[in-house]
């Protein structure tokens, strides 16, 4: 599994993770390679071996659950960051009269709500690496099986488990990064609001002095 690591090692990565849905199907980048398991289970009885491999397949399907629940959350978010986005581009020709600084806090807004959209969808799209257990190479594998068997579940589920650590980060900076959006937007509606109402109060005094009665010196009489 490709590792991405150093400084800006989260930004980079959320980055690559936007960047694939361009190329789908490949192996997606975790923050740390899982440590492979090179030892041989120490002797154990039947039944501690029974225990381990149950072990195994409970924390598999628990990965697997955690990694569904994430990209149902993902969904969600998908939808409320585009409807965020239909809401600051309805706000487009009213933020382009106002100042600079609104209107580049306006685009800022944007641009985080694509990054959102665009992080949430490679949770849902991307290739998820799961460690599972083949029942044919483990019936080809050595014998005993059972001692085999919970070998190979000790040696996968560390893969699970950084998948998981790193489908669940993308998904928290995609969550950070709509409600970072949201909050730019309300600032500029804030904003375009105060501006508005300050240019309307403007025009009624302007109106109030054209209709106002002023006093006039007398003409000369003839």
């Amino acid at each position: 599994m490709p590792v991405i690591r150093g400084r800006f090692a989260e930004a980079r990565l959320y980055l690559v993770y936007c960047a694939a849905l361009l190329h789908p199907g490949h192996t997606m980048p975790t923050f740390a390679e899982p440590e492979p398991y090179t030892r041989n289970v120490p002797p154990l009885s039947d039944e501690e071996l029974g225990l381990l491999i149950e072990e195994g397949r409970r924390q598999i399907d628990r990965q697997m659950a955690d990694l569904d629940r994430i990209r149902n959350r993902a969904g969600v978010l998908a939808t409320v960051a585009l409807a965020l986005i239909a809401a600051v581009m309805g706000k487009l020709a009213d933020v382009l009269e106002q100042h600079w600084s609104l209107i580049a806090l306006w685009a800022a807004s944007c641009a985080m709500a694509v990054f959102s959209v665009a992080g949430a969808a490679s949770v849902l799209s991307a290739r998820a690496v799961l460690g599972r257990t083949d029942t044919r190479l483990a019936a080809q594998g050595t014998r005993p099986m059972r001692a085999s068997l919970a070998e190979a579940y000790v040696g996968t589920v560390s893969i699970g488990e950084e998948t998981v650590r790193t489908f669940l980060t993308v998904f928290r900076d995609a969550v950070t990064l709509v409600v970072a959006a949201a909050l730019a937007f309300f600032i500029v509606l804030g904003g375009t609001a105060i501006n508005e109402h300050s240019t309307n109060k403007s025009d009624e005094t302007g109106q109030k002095c054209l209709t106002s009665t002023t006093c006039s010196v007398p003409p000369p009489p003839r």
